[in-house]
């Protein structure tokens, strides 16, 4: 049976969301985004520097994000009524990838906002957008998984700017405060053809406080090449369109099935602003499992579906060029 519920008592929640992001007026972040540089079927882009000292009262490193600007953000949606046209990926056996952490000095976690799963924000073409995303456990402890789009507009379109990633959001409160990216990578596949099979992505971010963002959050593990039918499938995310308003995190249980040539379906009314969330198996607790897909888009006619291509060996590949 398919679910949807909202984690916990509003009491939990904010217990656990402990920075409240205070509006401080802030000028948008002037430096371009470099140019992509490519390797193997991915390319990537670097986040401008940091300036050497952050603008007073600011939330993040940059001064560019504000509570009014997180709380107006549109959310980045895709339809997905069409199936895709049949595709070859290459596949290999399942594999684990990396293991799912702890916050470094905390046990396991079962807060009912997530320490591991949030929402990433960015501008494109001089507006504010919003996905979901979840950390990553790795060798540099600073990743999180994506959907494409929520880091690369696709056919036609550049790389998005003024990337930030909020742990645990909840009603304007990040449970970590807002880490600033350094580096996004994607599929050529999505950047050059808007391929939904290859609609995931990396991001990679800078230490906040002296800590990295894994020591900090937590880091989900990471699946490869797993069936697109799983049981007990959990997928988070931030649904910001009615009757959800973006500020509370949602979550989906159930059994996934095949749709279309390469994506899994699970049941889920789950609406922007929820792509980019992970899609967990085997998962420990409430926080952490193992990654296996990330929310490309949903449906918009008959049944509410999510969609998402598994991970499989090119994603594999991807993570390791970030790590």
């Amino acid at each position: 049976m398919r679910t949807f519920h909202l984690p916990g008592n509003r009491s939990l929640r904010l217990a656990v969301a402990g920075l409240l992001l205070a509006t401080v007026a802030s000028p948008a972040l002037a430096a371009p985004v470099a140019p992509d540089s490519t390797q193997g079927s991915t390319s990537a882009v670097q986040a401008p520097a940091l300036p050497a000292k952050a603008p007073a009262g600011a939330l993040e490193a940059t001064g560019y994000w504000t509570a009014e600007k997180l709380r107006t953000a549109i959310p980045a949606d895709l339809p997905g009524d069409a199936k895709l046209p049949a595709a070859q990926r290459p596949t290999g056996p399942p594999s684990v990838a990396s293991h799912p952490v702890a916050p470094q000095g905390r046990a396991p976690l079962n807060d009912p906002v997530p320490s591991t799963a949030g929402k990433v924000f960015f501008t494109k073409n001089g507006l504010n957008y919003v996905c979901s995303a979840a950390s990553v456990n790795s060798n540099h402890k600073n990743l999180t998984v994506t959907a494409g789009h929520c880091v690369h507009g696709g056919q036609g379109g550049g790389w998005h700017a003024n990337i930030v990633f909020a742990p645990s959001y909840y009603n304007g409160q990040s449970g970590a405060g807002l880490w600033n990216w350094a580096a996004a990578r994607t599929f050529n596949a999505w950047i050059n053809n808007s391929n939904f099979s290859y609609d995931q992505a990396f991001v990679s971010f800078h230490q906040r406080n002296g800590r990295n963002l894994i020591d900090a959050v937590g880091g989900n593990g990471l699946a490869i090449n797993n069936s697109r039918n799983q049981a007990n499938t959990r997928i988070w995310g931030w649904p910001a369109e009615a009757p959800f308003n973006g500020q509370v995190p949602y979550y989906c249980d159930g059994g996934t099935s095949a749709w279309g040539s390469t994506d899994a379906a699970l049941g889920c009314n789950m609406n922007g602003g929820a792509s980019g969330g992970p899609w967990l198996k085997d998962r420990i607790n409430q926080d952490l499992g193992y990654i296996f897909a990330a929310t490309s888009r949903r449906t918009t006619s008959g049944p509410q579906i999510l969609l998402a291509t598994p991970f499989n060996s090119e994603v594999l590949d991807m993570f390791n060029q970030m790590t």
